[in-house]
């Protein structure tokens, strides 16, 4: 049986060979895509604010003499 002394090197051995980093990081990456994704809110979409065109300037006002307007008093009399 292995005690604490001898297992030491094997587990340096093994945690600095190149194929355990190269793994251990491509699942890192791997996980946090997956958290990425599971987290991930689409951003509702605000609406534009839209131009207004400005309103036309109003007619000037027409002299209220000429018959046109109801002035309230009836039809004439």
């Amino acid at each position: 049986m292995m005690n604490t002394h001898d297992f030491l090197p094997v587990i340096k051995i093994v945690l600095s060979d190149k194929r355990v980093i190269i793994t251990a990081i491509i699942v890192f990456l791997f996980m946090d895509l997956c958290a990425y994704v599971v987290r991930y809110r689409k951003k509702p979409k605000t609406p534009k604010a839209k131009k207004t065109i400005a309103a036309p300037a109003p007619a000037p006002a027409e002299n209220a003499d000429e018959g046109g307007g109801d002035d309230g008093a009836g039809g004439g009399e």
